[in-house]
């Protein structure tokens, strides 16, 4: 896959700076969001490598297990006819009555050991071909995952740009500034930022089955894990928070540490994460 190359997001400029900040905030969020839709695609189109592959790794054993199974059943053939021609009794056989019964037995077990043999071959012939799908999937494999490592360190290039042109924007309207959340691995959990109102109440799809089976497994709502860091009920990474706030609509939302927001909210960006991209996002599982 040819990874999608993202620009910086060009604003017009004018002779009030709020006016300018206000375009490179909105300019900024369109790149975010398309960015975002960009990764989502690669990543669906890489599970499906994935699970193309582990197919083919399934069917290779049952091919050769097969392979193995003609082999010796025809070398077994062979060896059976050897012992019988090599006995002390070939030559009264062959004298005897039952001389043309021998013949035919050897004629047939010739038809039988060519028939083996040709499907041997055929599966040999099956073999190859799997194997020449699997190293060009393992190939498209290794590509997809450089282009999806790609597209999330733009995307975090452009969180970046946002969260200042954010930064800016505040301090020319003068807004408390948000403050920057972490995101290396690491460190003291960050808090929710000053200006941040949460959503109250339960959100409408909070019994849903996929928003339950991805809770029981990613975590509680002010669960924090510093690797990532992987934040709240569904494990958002602050530059995916970001990026589904913007395309869900909910600029309020962006630069707010996910286990800060309220469950409504995390409920919320959850939601429209899987509207969004499906259960990719999180590797499948539900």
């Amino acid at each position: 896959m040819t990874a999608v190359v993202l620009g910086a997001a060009a604003t017009p400029t004018s002779a009030d700076p709020l006016t300018d900040a206000d375009a490179s905030v909105a300019a900024l969020r369109a790149e975010a969001d398309r960015a975002a839709q960009a990764y989502f695609d690669a990543l669906g189109a890489s599970q499906v490598l994935d699970a193309q592959v582990a197919e083919l790794q399934q069917e290779l054993p049952e091919l050769e297990a097969r392979r193995r199974a003609l082999r010796a059943r025809a070398e077994d053939r062979a060896v059976a006819a050897y012992k019988r021609s090599g006995s002390a009794q070939l030559a009264s056989i062959i004298e005897s009555d039952n001389a043309l019964e021998a013949a035919r037995r050897a004629q047939w077990l010739s038809q039988l050991n060519e028939r083996d043999n040709n499907t041997f071959r055929k599966l040999s012939r099956v073999t190859k071909q799997l194997e020449e799908q699997k190293a060009r999937l393992e190939t498209a494999q290794a590509a997809q995952r450089a282009a999806l490592a790609d597209l999330e360190a733009q995307g975090d290039d452009i969180d970046a740009k946002l969260q200042a042109a954010e930064d800016r924007q505040r301090a020319l309207a003068a807004a408390p500034p948000r403050p920057v959340t972490p995101t290396g691995s690491g460190g003291a959990a960050p808090g929710p930022p000053p200006d941040y109102t949460p959503t109250p109440g339960s959100h409408p799809q909070h019994n849903h089955p996929f928003l339950v089976c991805t809770r029981a497994h990613e975590g509680t709502y002010t669960s924090y894990n510093p690797a990532g860091p992987y934040m709240g009920a569904y494990q958002f990474l602050q530059s995916t928070w970001n990026s589904t706030a913007n395309g869900a609509g909910r600029p309020e939302l962006i630069g707010v540490p996910p286990h800060t927001a309220s469950e409504y909210d995390q409920d919320d960006m959850a939601w429209a994460l899987y509207q969004r991209a499906g259960n990719s996002p999180w590797g499948g599982r539900c």
